[in-house]
């Protein structure tokens, strides 16, 4: 299975570029635990939120991409098939 290479519609995004951003931001996130082994600042944890909370966004993102879900198809319902 290959990282699909066409921009979607919703962002513009491929999911190679996204892969990127979450790969960047990882390190960073990383980059600030090891600053932080004597404390943390109110920068570092607000950057820390921020960089969290992008990454999750990236995530569902990416996830959405390589499923092949639009935005629309999100927002219904999936039936859940119950055992007899």
């Amino acid at each position: 299975m290959t990282a699909q290479t066409e921009p979607t519609p919703q962002t513009g995004v491929t999911s190679r570029e996204l892969a990127d951003q979450i790969n960047a931001l990882a390190v960073e996130r990383s980059s600030l635990y090891r600053q932080a082994t004597d404390g943390w600042t109110s920068e570092q944890r607000d950057r820390l939120k921020e960089i969290d909370a992008t990454l999750a966004t990236l995530w569902v993102e990416r996830r959405r991409i390589r499923a092949g879900h639009d935005e629309d198809e999100d927002e219904a319902a999936v039936p859940v098939r119950r055992a007899a």
